[in-house]
């Protein structure tokens, strides 16, 4: 493809993905009310407060794009794959479109984990900690923020697997390389915990930055699969490229 026909490629797929977004913020601004009250249960009761006459209704925009962005997220990392996919081999395009569908499946199960394992541990902390000496006000718009960057936060940490697992397929990384930087690894799990949640403490860059080392020593693992099963193959594909000259020799 020529430098125009990648532009008029990625214009494309620039377009479907802004699409997919305006129709999942457009849906969950709709059933806002169903969102809203699913996004308040790990708050066990606590109200939330604004402080301005703006705040209510510019918070719900915030919502309902954080959720579109997660409804639209399958179509959005297709694209983005997709978009790779035509420079590249036919054997490395099915590995392209296998990434693509387990990373949407990995984007939503971080979601999930950080929603129903992670998030109430973690606001039950938060909200309760020295509580005989503070009495905490939830203001709206920051506590929104906070659980919506919070999940999408794990979202992005649990592709790390299939990220990994797909530039090993691809060549392009292996087991010794990435246990040679593993030390960049934990820097790199650092400032990703620090930049993907909203809040300032401790407690939640743990909870972030300990399941993206974890999932990084499982892509290590997985890699060396990787490495083992393309052995293999290419054992096997000599030896039949063998046997077949031995028969054409005989």
């Amino acid at each position: 493809m020529s430098l125009i026909e990648h532009l008029e490629e990625l214009r494309k797929r620039i377009i479907i993905s802004i699409i997919a977004l305006t129709l999942g913020v457009i849906l969950s601004f709709v059933f806002k009310s169903y969102l809203l009250q699913i996004l308040v249960t790990p708050l066990n009761g606590r109200e939330l407060i604004t402080l301005s006459p703006t705040e209510s209704f510019m918070t719900v925009l915030k919502v309902a794009g954080y959720a579109g962005m997660i409804l639209a997220s399958p179509v959005i990392i297709y694209q983005i794959w997709a978009f790779v996919a035509p420079g590249l081999k036919s054997k490395e395009r099915r590995v392209v479109y296998f990434a693509s569908f387990f990373t949407t499946v990995l984007f939503l199960v971080g979601i999930f984990f950080a929603w129903y394992m992670v998030l109430p541990r973690g606001l039950d902390f938060l909200l309760n900690y020295q509580g005989e000496y503070f009495n905490q006000q939830l203001q709206a718009d920051q506590y929104f923020s906070f659980v919506s960057m919070f999940l999408l936060g794990f979202g992005i940490i649990f592709e790390t697997p299939v990220m990994i697992r797909t530039l090993a397929r691809l060549g392009i990384v292996n087991t010794r390389m990435l246990r040679k930087n593993r030390k960049y690894a934990i820097l790199i799990g650092a400032i990703l915990s620090a930049a993907l949640t909203p809040g300032q403490d401790i407690f939640s860059m743990l909870m972030m930055a300990i399941p993206f080392l974890l999932l990084f020593e499982v892509s290590v693992l997985a890699s060396r699969f990787v490495r083992k099963s393309k052995r293999i193959k290419e054992v096997d594909e000599i030896e039949i490229h063998d046997g077949s000259a031995g028969d054409a020799a005989g």
